[in-house]
C-alpha cells in the first residue's frame, strides 16, 4: 500500500537549543574540555529541570539522565543531540547530569512505499549509522543550501512481509544547489516494524560517497 511521503518543514541541523541554566556554571571551561556528544530523547520538565532518556547502542537498558537546566523550543518525545557530562558518579537507571548544548535534530518515523528507489537520494557523506532500541539514528554531512529539503527513511513496501525488508535513505535538496558539507543528525523510530515478530533484518540502502562500495547497511536482531 503507498503511502503519500510529506517532505519535512525543513531541515534541522545541528540547531542550538536555547536553555536556562537553574544554578551558575562551576567551571565553563568543562563545556570545552569534558564532555559526551549523544543522541537521546527529550522526556520533558520536571521540578528539577529538563528530563532525557539515553538508549545504548542495539537494546541496552535505558538510562534517565535528570539535569538542572530548562529546555526551550523541544517538544516532549524529541530526539536531541546532548552535549553534556555527568555530575555524579554512581551508575544506575538514573544520572545527574550537567548539559552544555542540546541541538535539535531531524525526527521522523520510518515511511513506506511501493517503490522507495525512485524517489531522490542526493548523495551523502555518511560519519555513522547505529541502532538504539527502536530508533535508527544517523549522522551523516550534506550540502548546504539554505533552503529547506526532505530527508526521510522509507521501506519498501514490496518486502514488508520478507524476513529482510529493505529501508531507503531518500534526500531531495527540492532542485537547489549545494555550496558546502554541513554536519546534520537525524533519527528515525523504527519501531512499529523492528516489533513484528516476521522481521529479522532492516537493510538501510545509503546514497554515501564517503564509503561507495557499501550499499547498505543491516540491523539484525
Amino acid at each position: 500500500m503507498n503511502k503519500i511521503l510529506r517532505h519535512l518543514p525543513a531541515l534541522l541541523i545541528a540547531l542550538l537549543v536555547a536553555f536556562t541554566a537553574c544554578d551558575k556554571q562551576e567551571d565553563i571551561d568543562r563545556a570545552y574540555t569534558d564532555y559526551r556528544y549523544d543522541i537521546v530523547t527529550y522526556l520533558g520538565q520536571n521540578s528539577t529541570g529538563a528530563l532525557f532518556e539515553y538508549l545504548g547502542r542495539c537494546d541496552s537498558a535505558s538510562v534517565k539522565y535528570q539535569s538542572r537546566v530548562s529546555v526551550s523550543e523541544v517538544k516532549a518525545n524529541e530526539r536531541v543531540l546532548l552535549r553534556y557530562d555527568f555530575s555524579d558518579k554512581v551508575t544506575g537507571p538514573q544520572r545527574d547530569i550537567t548539559v552544555y548544548g542540546c541541538s535539535r535534530i531531524i525526527n521522523d518515523s520510518l515511511r513506506q512505499s511501493m517503490s522507495p528507489d525512485s524517489l531522490p537520494r542526493h548523495e551523502v557523506r555518511l560519519r555513522s549509522l547505529w541502532r538504539t532500541g527502536e530508533f535508527i539514528n544517523l549522522h551523516c554531512l550534506v550540502e548546504y543550501t539554505g533552503k529547506a529539503r526532505s530527508l526521510m527513511l522509507v521501506a519498501d513496501g514490496q518486502t514488508l512481509e520478507d524476513d529482510t525488508v529493505h529501508c531507503y535513505l531518500t534526500h531531495d535538496l527540492r532542485g537547489e544547489a549545494g555550496t558546502f558539507w554541513r554536519d546534520c543528525y537525524a533519527s528515525f523510530n523504527v519501531g512499529a516494524l523492528w516489533k513484528r515478530a516476521t522481521v529479522r533484518c532492516l537493510r538501510v540502502h545509503l546514497n554515501d560517497v564517503t564509503f561507495p562500495e557499501t550499499e547498505y547497511y543491516d540491523f539484525s536482531k
